[in-house]
């Protein structure tokens, strides 16, 4: 009878020993590539993250930011990784979100830039910028309508007057490389991914004042508060900017999220909630 009842008690053991947490989570990296480009980028992390946790993160993919806000308003993604303004936009709209860490850039500085590029020998200034075709990323895209108009605005300009006018590329890589292609005059682009295609002939122009950093945003409908706390942990454990080891375990990461995080608090998504009020609501191109 002993033969029986110790396999029993290892089953029910196991069973009670298994933490309730540990499951599959939905993960969406936002779209600012292609989908080869953003797997290569975000697997690192995510492996990380199931290591760490016990929680495996599958990866969920959407061409854009508004199909990303409206999934995650249907409780069909836990996680997503977002830039600042689809963080408002999302926030704007529904109340079951909380920021799990925001990430540091290249500097370690929490914040980022973005940048007006054009080709190298168009000629073309911040200042002298009318009657052009303007590349923007997506609608929701901070680089995008908001960053640009922010930009244009300092030289007293704009950006669908002035004999200007615009359309979305759907990446920053697609905007940056319009232009290398004559599709687009100007594009709005992340400062740091600009600095990818200088070698094909494109110069910056112009450069934004800093946005909060990209943030992991989790949905309280559909995860946990200890589930959240041990993802934040994880990743707060993490310092590539003083620690060799940690610098290694990150090397393949993407760039943009592999120098470390903060919590949420050191970062101010008001002065972007602010912006927002400032431009057309819907964003021209969300319709």
């Amino acid at each position: 009878m002993r033969q029986f009842i110790l396999p029993a008690v290892l089953i029910v053991l196991t069973i009670l020993g298994s933490p309730a947490s540990a499951r599959e989570l939905r993960f969406a990296p936002l779209p600012l590539e292609d989908k080869k480009i953003i797997h290569e980028q975000f697997q690192g992390l995510a492996s990380f993250l199931s290591g760490e946790t016990g929680h495996k993160l599958k990866m969920v993919f959407f061409q854009d930011y508004a199909k990303i806000i409206d999934a995650f308003g249907k409780d069909e993604i836990d996680l997503a990784y977002l830039g600042p303004l689809p963080y408002v936009v999302l926030k704007k709209q529904f109340k079951a979100q909380e920021p799990v860490v925001c990430f540091r850039d290249t500097q370690g500085e929490a914040s980022y830039t973005c940048s007006l590029v054009v080709f190298e020998d168009s000629g073309m200034t911040l200042n002298n910028l009318r009657d052009v075709h303007i590349g923007l990323t997506q609608p929701y895209s901070t680089c995008g309508y908001l960053a640009v108009s922010q930009m244009l605005a300092n030289a007293d300009l704009s950006i669908d007057h002035d004999g200007n006018r615009f359309s979305y590329a759907g990446s920053h890589s697609k905007a940056a490389l319009g232009v290398v292609r004559g599709e687009y005059d100007v594009a709005g682009v992340k400062t740091a991914i600009s600095k990818r295609y200088l070698h094909m002939g494109l110069r910056r122009i112009a450069e934004s004042t800093h946005f909060p950093g990209f943030a992991l945003i989790a949905n309280t409908n559909t995860v946990k508060q200890e589930e959240i706390a041990s993802i934040r942990r994880a990743l707060l454990t993490l310092d590539p900017q003083k620690s060799e080891k940690d610098r290694k375990r990150v090397s393949r990461w993407g760039k943009q999220f592999r120098n470390g995080a903060v919590t949420p608090d050191n970062c101010n998504y008001n002065d972007v909630a602010d912006a927002l009020t400032r431009i057309p609501w819907p964003i021209p191109g969300t319709e």
